[in-house]
C-alpha cells in the first residue's frame, strides 16, 4: 500500500510540474501570401515557462486543406521564460482556404524526452493558397484572352501578333478552388469553347516549350 501510495504522490507531482508549461503564442505563414506555385511553410511561435524547451519531435499530416500538426517540447526544473519557433514544411498546397492546427505538449529529461501527461496547448491558422496568376516562366508566350467575361467561346491573342499557336501548346483551366476543369491539348488555332463552364472566376493556363503563362479568364452565362 505504501509503494502504491508513493506511485501516485509521483505521478500527481509529476503532473503538476510537467502540465501545460507551453503555450502558443502566434502563427505565420512563408511566403506570406502564398500561391499554388510555393512550397509553403507554418510557422509557430512558442513560449515555455521552463528552459530549456528544446525540440524532441514534431509532424503533421495533411489531407487536401486541412493539416494536424504536433510539436513535442523538453522542459527542466530551471523557472525561466524559454521562446521557441517550430517550422512545419507543408510543400505546394492547391488553391483555396487551409486550416492548420497545432498540438503543443512537453517532457521532462532529454531530448528525446518523456511523453506529455496532458497537451499544454492546441490553437490553429486559416490561410488562403491562390493560385499562380500573373507569373510567367521565363520565355512564356505572352498572349491576352477576350472577350472577357465570356459565355461560350474565347479566342487567344499572342502578343507577339502571331496568327496561330505553336505546336505543343496546351490550355489549361482550373476554377477558383484550384481543381482542374478542363485541358486542350496541341491548340493550332485561337479559338477555346468554355460553354460548358459555369458562372465564375476561372484561371486560364497556356503552355508551350517556351514556358507557362497565365491569364484570369471570367464566365458568364
Amino acid at each position: 500500500m505504501k509503494k502504491l501510495f508513493t506511485l501516485f504522490v509521483s505521478l500527481v507531482l509529476s503532473a503538476t510540474l510537467f502540465a501545460q508549461q507551453g503555450s502558443i503564442i502566434s502563427f505565420y505563414t512563408l511566403p506570406a501570401s502564398p500561391t499554388t506555385n510555393d512550397a509553403v511553410k507554418v510557422v509557430a511561435e512558442l513560449m515555455f515557462t521552463s528552459g530549456s524547451c528544446e525540440l524532441s519531435e514534431q509532424g503533421h499530416s495533411t489531407t487536401v486543406n486541412h493539416t494536424d500538426a504536433f510539436a513535442h517540447h523538453c522542459v527542466g526544473m530551471l523557472t525561466v521564460i524559454c521562446p521557441a519557433t517550430d517550422t512545419f514544411e507543408l510543400g505546394i498546397l492547391p488553391a483555396g482556404d487551409h486550416t492548420f492546427v497545432l498540438t503543443l505538449s512537453s517532457g521532462a529529461g532529454g531530448p528525446p524526452c518523456s511523453p506529455g501527461i496532458v497537451p499544454d496547448d492546441t490553437d490553429s491558422i486559416t490561410f488562403t493558397v491562390d493560385p499562380g496568376v500573373g507569373i510567367h516562366t521565363p520565355d512564356a508566350v505572352d498572349f491576352s484572352v477576350y472577350p472577357n467575361p465570356a459565355s461560350t467561346f474565347v479566342t487567344l491573342s499572342l502578343a507577339s501578333g502571331e496568327k496561330g499557336l505553336k505546336q505543343n501548346t496546351k490550355a489549361i483551366i482550373y476554377n477558383a478552388q484550384g481543381a482542374l476543369v478542363l485541358t486542350t491539348s496541341n491548340i493550332i488555332n485561337q479559338t477555346l469553347n468554355i460553354e460548358n463552364l459555369s458562372t465564375g472566376l476561372y484561371y486560364l493556363h497556356l503552355q508551350s516549350p517556351e514556358g507557362v503563362a497565365v491569364k484570369k479568364l471570367e464566365v458568364m452565362r
